[in-house]
């Protein structure tokens, strides 16, 4: 399935910062295009979700990266 992602000439200047800023940590802004058509999911995704998941609970920050560091190599994700 291919997910047709919003033009970065498009995008607010609040995304083309997220978007710029993934292209430059990954070399890849397909996820912030894709999600760009929805600007309350990438709020939701970087505020909520992100925050709560990754720096929240009760499991150790080293362990949820070592998880993150596994997954992304399972599914050949670049972040």
């Amino acid at each position: 399935m291919n997910i047709r992602g919003i033009p970065f000439e498009e995008m607010d200047s609040s995304m083309r910062r997220r978007a710029e800023a993934a292209a430059e940590l990954s070399g890849d802004m397909r996820f912030i295009r894709a999600i760009a058509a929805a600007p309350h999911m990438v709020d939701f995704y970087f505020g909520g979700f992100y925050e709560d998941v990754f720096f929240g609970g009760e499991v150790p920050i080293i362990t949820k990266e070592l998880v993150r560091l596994r997954l992304s190599n399972l599914h050949g994700c670049a972040f």
